[in-house]
């Protein structure tokens, strides 16, 4: 038994841990602008929520709250990206710059129908949506006033979003990093300036954090475009090279893009119920978890950064042809998801009470509880890294998006938030034991996600004349 058991098991971790050199430094490039990009973006949104919190419990609850609806937006245009990347990164591997342009085409018109729908609810329904979020007060008047001034961005954030997923397709990630950066310090200056109204500006509020996102939005966009089309670029397309795509380009674009579209919406408005639960319990619960999100997601950027890289690495290579090195390097970026996993929930531990220590203006109970939570976020940090690279980056980029569909919404709807919902209105447990219930949805995308993995019916050459057969 030893002697067959023992090379199978040295030949499986020689296949996720041994890479070439060649595939390292490719997974470096990719990733490391996409990982400083986020890590400059988490920072300074700690920076953003800092300014915001010396304002208070309700007005961080409020912009905490309202920004779930800005995040609802945000996943439904990352779900269009993600399907329109599945092309561009296969097309990018196959040379087919026209398809990779006309995927940009299809992608602006779906973006911006989601833009004007979430325009229209942030102003016409901004009362309705805030006190869905929060129970009728302060901090839900307050959430009102932020969602009607941050409405502008929505549509600047989209069109950008577009521009990026083709950028980071055609492998030139430094350049979403360079045009983001200056967005995000132009917002976090511009924060300083209209929260508390410093510099001679007015003293504005969480209105003054709504118009500073707004106008960084339009100005990271219009430097992702400067330099798209300036250095001629894949992704510096013009309008009729965008159009005059064929029904059956469209077809497949639909069948592929609308699961992810419905994917990331379902999945956002699973989490947007967490926060509905979250909301019922007070201002408490809604900012402890508000400071949990900021901290975790700084660290969860090296895991969004693999996911993106796994997504592009392993499409182009299906693009190209290739499906064993597209299994080979899925596998390689689970591997090592999961161990970067664990050492983020090391780092997690050891800096929760000095990263708390920071929001001096949240009262002690708020700091307490966000603690119990982290602690949470810490133990699982290992599977849910492996969740996000499986589903985002490996599924995904083979085509494989209606499975990825039942496995990421139907765990979370299933199981999340029924249990959740339990949890809230029934037992009436503490928000770190709520938190701890949703972590059994991701539990179950282990459990099925590891052997459909290994099945390899995920990869799917989208750029192939008979697809439309295969779907």
């Amino acid at each position: 038994m030893k002697t067959t058991v023992f090379p199978r098991l040295k030949a499986f971790l020689a296949s996720c841990f041994h890479w070439d050199k060649a595939f390292a430094r490719r997974v470096v490039a990719i990733t490391l602008p996409i990982i400083l990009q986020d890590l400059i973006a988490s920072s300074l949104h700690i920076v953003d929520g800092l300014m915001v919190s010396g304002l208070g419990d309700t007005s961080y609850a409020a912009v905490t709250q309202a920004g779930r609806y800005s995040f609802l937006y945000m996943l439904v245009c990352f779900g269009v990206t993600s399907g329109g990347a599945i092309f561009m990164s296969q097309f990018w591997g196959a040379k087919d710059i026209r398809r990779m342009r006309q995927s940009m085409g299809v992608s602006f018109v779906w973006i911006g129908a989601a833009a004007v729908i979430f325009i229209i609810g942030a102003t016409v329904f901004a009362d309705f949506i805030s006190r869905l979020f929060l129970p009728q007060g302060e901090s839900a008047s307050l959430a009102k006033l932020y969602l009607q001034w941050v409405a502008p961005a929505y549509l600047f954030q989209g069109v950008n979003m577009v521009y990026a997923a083709c950028l980071k397709s055609g492998e030139k990630t430094h350049i979403p990093l360079i045009s983001s950066t200056a967005g995000i310090g132009l917002n976090t200056l511009l924060n300083y300036c209209l929260i508390y109204g410093h510099f001679g500006f007015p003293a504005m509020g969480v209105r003054g954090a709504a118009l500073a996102t707004s106008i960084s939005a339009a100005v990271t966009l219009g430097l992702t475009v400067a330099m798209a089309y300036g250095l001629r670029l894949p992704a510096g397309a013009k309008l009729r090279d965008m159009l005059g795509t064929e029904r059956a380009f469209l077809r497949r674009f639909a069948r592929t893009t609308t699961p992810v579209v419905f994917n990331e919406g379902l999945w956002a408005l699973g989490v947007t119920m967490y926060g509905i639960y979250y909301g019922h319990m007070g201002d408490t619960a809604v900012a402890a978890m508000g400071v949990c999100s900021t901290i975790d997601n700084l660290l969860w950027l090296f895991v969004f950064g693999m996911m993106h890289a796994t997504a592009i690495i392993c499409g182009k290579a299906i693009g190209a042809g290739k499906p064993e090195n597209a299994y080979l390097y899925g596998k390689r970026m689970l591997s090592a998801a999961m161990l970067v996993g664990v050492f983020l929930g090391v780092a997690l531990l050891a800096i929760r009470y000095p990263m708390l220590s920071l929001f001096s203006g949240l009262s002690a109970p708020v700091i307490q509880t966000a603690a119990a939570v982290m602690l949470i976020e810490a133990f699982t940090m290992w599977f849910r890294a492996f969740n996000a690279v499986n589903v985002v980056g490996v599924l995904r980029s083979g085509g494989d998006t209606v499975f990825s569909l039942k496995l990421d919404v139907g765990s979370m709807w299933l199981i999340g938030v029924p249990l959740c919902a339990a949890a809230t209105f029934l037992f009436k447990f503490p928000v770190a034991y709520v938190y701890l219930c949703t972590m059994a949805e991701e539990v179950v995308k282990v459990l099925i996600g590891i052997p459909h993995f290994r099945k390899r019916k995920w990869i799917r050459n989208l750029t192939e004349a008979d697809a439309d057969a295969a779907l």
